[in-house]
């Protein structure tokens, strides 16, 4: 079977884009309205990747935010049963030394994802890192399809965002349309 190249690859890149970005929004929205940080344009999850994928793309994204820590247990429990109701076998694993735990919520190799992680810090920090399973076709070539010349890192793709903002595929390069939050003044 042939690799989709062209308008079937870009197709297929924006079905699974906003399937997989739908579920990781609302299950965003079980832990916090946001808006949540996006850790970097690489990050954002719409950059396809080849890493770990062999011939095939993936995207990735991590999300970052702060709740209340006496919160987080619940969040943890509403978050797994998230999960299960979807359909997903989650696991869970509790880090840490005295002062810092984390205790995560993960989905390994099921349904949209290859690694779906929820780390919940006891300082109030949640993280969220999605990886989308691998398809096939040239990630460049969809890079190419989604960007063009961009650099992303200027202001193409939001630096937060929250899970009940309307979901775009692909950028027009020129203006960027998403600028840093301006700095509170002194």
């Amino acid at each position: 079977m042939a690799e989709p190249t062209g308008d079937e690859l870009y197709a297929q890149a924006e079905e699974v884009y906003f399937e997989y970005r739908g579920f990781v929004n609302d299950l965003l929205a079980v832990i916090d309205d946001g808006p949540w940080k996006v850790r970097d344009s690489g990050a954002y999850g719409m950059v396809p990747s080849g890493g770990g994928c062999g011939d095939g793309w993936n995207f990735s994204l991590s999300r970052a935010t702060a709740v209340d820590p006496a919160e987080q247990d619940r969040m943890r429990r509403d978050v797994a049963d998230f999960l299960t109701d979807a359909g997903y076998e989650v696991e869970g694993m509790d880090l840490g030394s005295r002062e810092v735990v984390s205790s995560d919520v993960i989905v390994r190799e099921q349904g949209l994802f290859s690694l779906l992680t929820v780390t919940f810090v006891n300082n109030g920090n949640v993280l969220v890192v999605a990886d989308t399973a691998c398809h096939p076709g040239d990630p460049v070539e969809l890079g190419d399809m989604l960007f063009g010349d961009a650099q992303l890192a200027k202001g193409y793709l939001p630096r937060e965002e929250s899970p009940s903002d309307p979901l775009f595929f692909g950028i027009t390069p020129g203006d960027p349309q998403f600028q840093p939050s301006p700095s509170p003044s002194s």
